[in-house]
């Protein structure tokens, strides 16, 4: 999915609440913003969006000093995800679908998403979540390819979200998981820390996507990366980042809240809609 035009002013928005967060000098946000600026005045089109978000970050990252501006914003997150874990469980639980349960509170985790919304109600969105229908649904298919897979790579989006995924990985008995995180800080993206906070260490194999900066992992786009997720048994996706980077790959199972007009729009929902649908071409 290549970026659009009105991607730019969302580009812009989200260097200055970041650069905002991670320094107080107001002539290091000034000078964040001017980059990104002059970065989005050259840049292709023809890129994906996350491609460009990680030039922003690293633009905010080596600007302000700060490698890890929502470091804080992340450990809030995951306690109040964990200290929702046990009444989650409750709700699977008690479902006459647990699976199907799980999968409605690992998307309905997705609204924690700064790079998107500036706030949220987390318990207001399980509720509405657990309430409605998908847009789209890859349900019965996922679960004929789920019951002959042994190994599953699963590609976490955020922290806090990851604990919501850890209520739905619980779900996979018996199955080998790869948890696939970032290998260094962006936005609240999930990264190694928020495995172990999360409680999914002994649970999961991890492996790492990158953020931009050199030694932190393969891009979405890598050949050996994309050679990994063919490999596997099963690909299931979280959030709007890596469909943007990766929904060209039919072979690759997408949940996500639709929060962005654009992706919205390319998917074929209205924003607010759960999705759960494989990879396609448009």
């Amino acid at each position: 999915m290549n970026v659009n035009l009105d991607c730019v002013p969302c580009f812009m928005q989200q260097a200055l609440k970041t650069a905002r967060i991670a320094t107080d000098d107001e002539r290091k946000q000034e000078e964040i913003l001017r980059e990104t600026a002059g970065l989005l005045n050259r840049v292709s089109y023809e890129c994906t969006p996350p491609e460009i978000a990680h030039q922003v970050h690293e633009i905010v990252r080596r600007i302000s000093g700060n490698e890890d501006p929502y470091r804080e914003v992340k450990l809030h997150d995951n306690k109040l995800a964990l200290d929702l874990y046990p009444w989650l469980k409750q709700q699977v639980r008690k479902s006459d679908d647990p699976l199907y349960t799980a999968v409605k509170l690992a998307v309905a985790g997705n609204i924690i998403d700064y790079g998107v919304n500036q706030s949220f109600n987390v318990e207001e969105t399980i509720e509405r979540v657990l309430g409605m229908d998908f847009a789209l649904d890859a349900m019965d298919e996922f679960r004929k390819d789920l019951a002959k897979a042994e190994e599953i790579y699963y590609l976490a989006d955020n922290a806090g979200e990851i604990v919501f995924d850890r209520v739905l990985i619980d779900e996979f008995k018996n199955k080998r998981i790869i948890l696939v995180v970032k290998g260094g800080p962006i936005i609240n993206d999930a990264t190694m820390e928020d495995v172990e906070t999360a409680g999914l260490s002994d649970k999961v194999d991890v492996d790492y996507m990158g953020n931009g900066m050199p030694g932190t992992g393969p891009e979405r786009t890598d050949p050996l990366f994309l050679q990994k997720l063919r490999d596997a048994d099963l690909v299931l996706s979280k959030g709007q980042g890596n469909f943007e980077g990766l929904n060209e790959q039919d072979y690759i199972y997408f949940l996500l809240m639709a929060k962005c007009p654009l992706i919205a729009r390319h998917i074929g929902v209205e924003v607010g809609d759960i999705v759960f649908t494989r990879g396609f071409r448009r």
